[in-house]
């Protein structure tokens, strides 16, 4: 009965130890599922951010692109009036 009772205790606590280390495995299980969580928030946002910062960039480069073409424009007017003032100035010296 002794040999029984100790063979019993001894089963009970290879069981409280096998208890504990599954326990201890879900815990690590469980905080990686919680990091895992975290991690897909985070790279969601950081996605999110990244597709705002690339469509201010293109508004910016669109905005860039115009200005370009209006100082082409701006200068094709100036020198087309430069052409007219020459050439008046050269009607104005023949007279």
């Amino acid at each position: 009965l002794p040999q029984e009772h100790r063979s019993l205790l001894q089963k009970m606590k290879e069981g409280e130890a096998e208890l504990a280390r599954l326990r201890s495995v879900e815990g690590d299980k469980l905080a990686e599922q919680d990091r895992s969580a975290q991690l897909e928030k985070e790279v969601a946002m950081l996605r999110e951010k990244i597709h705002h910062l690339d469509d201010m960039l293109k508004s910016q480069q669109r905005k860039v692109r115009q200005m370009i073409e209006q100082l082409q424009n701006s200068k094709t007017v100036i020198q087309a009036k430069d052409a007219v003032i020459q050439e008046l100035k050269e009607r104005v010296a023949y007279l």
